[in-house]
């Protein structure tokens, strides 16, 4: 359980504070052996960039772990712990060889997989080799990224692909940011959805487009690969569908951006795919592609981005606004980001300090997928959502939908037209209707509003 903070009732009562709220070990602790770093390593997570890879060994931390990352003359990727197990001499002035490298002090041999292959400074017939290797662990690369299995050999699974990665009418752009906070209060930002109306449009100004400044209904939802949240907003004729994915333990699929100006049905387009790592309890890397699209505009729709491409302008893309600390801190005291919002919280956010309300119930629910994956691993079972060779790419579920349907005739009334309408609509994403066919062609009729639920 996580020590509460002491509940202050009435004003100026700071001074009464006397317990300052507690960490949540479970779901923030990721080294070797504690509960949610072995969850974590049971996936394959992304460790570095591919352009990070030179001539040279490319030193990184990686759930606590100090690794050295390198590329051998015969293109083969390894990952190996950073200690030599010689002397402890930091391989990442090892000697990038043809096959493997080779500690900069004794001149021991290394293959990727950790295996000795010589030590030319002792005695023809030396044991050594036969009992004694390097920690390595397994990597392999994608669209970019070098990805890596820390977990048991054993129960190593596949490297999983989501129909997300597999578009044939984008590509994928790298990137990452460092954040120096623990992983989870980035990640769980993703299902924070109100926020953006707040932090990223009513209060500083709009950072990304008008629309977003209209109150959501909010709905989460588990899914096959997770969770997903479910926001519509009543923007003039239109209502404005929102999803964005949480594909566990740790990727977000966040859609592209619209402005509600005009139709367009279960749209994948635009959005951005991410990591978040940690790199140990007080730091973690945000790493994953950006769409680029690479046909537009589409004759069948009137999203944001098929009108910026008629006009001959540049389409916002993915979310990139505050999501580093590049500005000065006078500037993101001025404007400040999610990157400023999830800092902020401490290097180790204290759960027992918060005091969660029906907004955060995406939160609430995201941590009870996390705990019900780290306990499943501590039975020594597989953790729900791990792929474990499907038959192709796996679907996922965030997307833009924007229709012209005129408001009801009260705000309450509005409110539950809403509702119906995100149900509908995430009703036939789940059935496969809005992937049979262009969705476009799909009819998302809702008839009259019903009463209004409480």
């Amino acid at each position: 359980m996580v020590k509460r903070a002491t509940s202050l009732t009435g004003p100026y009562q700071a001074y009464r504070r006397t317990e300052r709220g507690g960490i949540d070990e479970e779901l923030t602790r990721v080294g070797p052996g504690t509960p949610c770093g072995e969850y974590l390593r049971r996936f394959w997570q992304p460790v570095a960039l591919s352009s990070e890879l030179t001539d040279v060994p490319h030193a990184l931390r990686i759930l606590g772990e100090d690794l050295v990352l390198f590329r051998d003359g015969e293109g083969r990727l390894g990952l190996l712990e950073r200690a030599c197990p010689h002397r402890g001499t930091s391989l990442e002035y090892a000697k990038v060889e043809l096959r493997g490298l080779r500690c900069c002090y004794h001149g021991w041999h290394f293959d990727v997989d950790g295996t000795i292959l010589e030590v030319p400074g002792e005695p023809e017939g030396t044991p050594i080799p036969s009992r004694v290797c390097a920690g390595a662990y397994p990597a392999r690369e994608y669209e970019g990224i070098v990805f890596a299995y820390m977990g048991p050999p054993e129960k190593k699974p596949e490297f999983p692909l989501y129909d997300l990665f597999v578009r044939p009418d984008k590509a994928l752009k790298p990137a990452k940011v460092h954040s120096p906070c623990n992983w989870l209060q980035v990640r769980e930002n993703e299902m924070d959805p109100i926020h953006i109306t707040f932090l990223h449009t009513r209060l500083f100004g709009v950072q990304f487009v008008p629309a977003f400044a209209a109150l959501p209904t909010l709905e989460w939802r588990e899914t096959p690969v997770g969770m997903m949240y479910v926001t519509v907003r009543r923007w003039g004729e239109h209502l404005y569908l929102r999803s964005n994915d949480m594909i566990l333990p740790n990727i977000a699929r966040v859609a592209g951006v619209e402005d509600a100006e005009g139709e367009t049905v279960f749209d994948r387009r635009g959005g951005t795919t991410n990591w978040v790592v940690p790199i140990d309890d007080r730091n973690c890397l945000t790493i994953g592609w950006d769409d680029v699209e690479k046909a537009l505009p589409d004759p069948r729709r009137n999203a944001l981005m098929d009108r910026a491409a008629r006009e001959g302008r540049a389409s916002m893309g993915p979310f990139d606004v505050g999501q580093t600390g590049d500005p000065t801190y006078e500037q993101r005291q001025r404007a400040p980001g999610d990157w400023d919002a999830w800092t902020s919280q401490g290097r180790v956010a204290r759960h027992g300090w918060e005091n969660l309300a029906m907004t955060d119930k995406g939160v609430a629910m995201y941590r009870k997928l996390l705990r019900r994956g780290i306990r499943a691993v501590k039975r020594d079972q597989d953790p729900p959502c791990l792929e474990r060779g499907g038959a192709g790419p796996r679907a996922t579920f965030s997307h833009n939908t924007v229709k012209r349907i005129p408001p009801a005739s009260t705000a309450a009334a509005d409110r539950e037209l809403a509702l119906a309408f995100g149900r509908l609509v995430t009703e036939k994403i789940f059935s496969g209707e809005l992937r049979s066919r262009h969705p476009m062609d799909v009819p998302l009729d809702i008839g009259p509003p019903r009463h209004p639920q409480n």
